[in-house]
């Protein structure tokens, strides 16, 4: 393209210095190399846009294929921590209604009391979404609903995730330093019969309840987020 270019315009440099031609022909001339370069021009820049976007459209259309991928290890492990919350709430529950009979009953059977200790940390595949993002190319997802979605999800969604789970395993963490950093000849499950633990196992039972939903919101998203790419992908 650089090539026609200086060749056309030479043409127009000739042109202006031909004595053989009069001022119209060579007007006439030099509009017509001037039409040639801003026809080759134009053209140029508009191919040169057509293969970007084109390529652009690629590099969405192979995240969103892989971001599939990601939403969907997602949904397992949010699935799984769901799980663990509702073994946990109902381990709390249990006891948070022990009383010194039950606890005798249960050493009489020579059965362990599970005191509800789990501690959740759900792995999120983040990792092709902070990329894709860090280069700048969120943009080139077409679909406006899609694009809404994915950064709705991975912007606001799982960051309430890490905040749920953030303040859980402070609740946790001081339910344990209860039970293990007790008096030394006290037993664990005169521990667990203490107010101050009744009260802290009461956090973790409601904060439980509460917050089960903000997984379940969050496998919503992911599940609708999949529909949509399938949508997509199926025009």
């Amino acid at each position: 393209m650089k090539e026609e270019i200086i060749k056309h315009s030479k043409k127009i440099y000739t042109e202006m210095n031909n004595s053989e031609h009069s001022f119209k022909e060579k007007v006439k001339e030099i509009l017509t190399e001037i039409l040639i370069i801003v026809f080759a021009v134009t053209l140029s820049i508009w191919l040169h846009s057509w293969s970007e976007e084109k390529h652009q459209r690629k590099d969405a259309q192979t995240f969103l294929i892989g971001l599939k991928e990601d939403l969907q290890n997602d949904i397992s492990n949010l699935e799984n921590t769901k799980n663990l919350l509702n073994e946990t709430q109902q381990q709390v529950s249990f006891v948070l209604h022990l009383t010194p009979e039950k606890i005798d009953s249960i050493k009489a059977n020579h059965q362990q009391i599970n005191s509800g200790t789990n501690f959740i940390n759900t792995l999120v595949n983040n990792g092709r979404y902070e990329g894709f993002k860090s280069s700048g190319k969120i943009n080139t997802i077409e679909n406006q609903n899609i694009r809404n979605k994915v950064l709705g999800y991975y912007q606001q969604t799982i960051p309430q995730i890490a905040l749920v789970e953030d303040s859980y395993e402070k609740l946790t963490s001081r339910y344990v330093d209860l039970l293990m950093y007790g008096k030394e000849d006290e037993d664990i499950n005169t521990t667990l019969l203490k107010k101050k633990t009744k009260i802290i196992l009461s956090g973790i039972d409601n904060f439980t309840k509460y917050n089960k939903k903000s997984y379940q919101n969050a496998i919503n998203e992911a599940r609708e987020i999949i529909k949509e790419i399938d949508k997509e992908q199926n025009k």
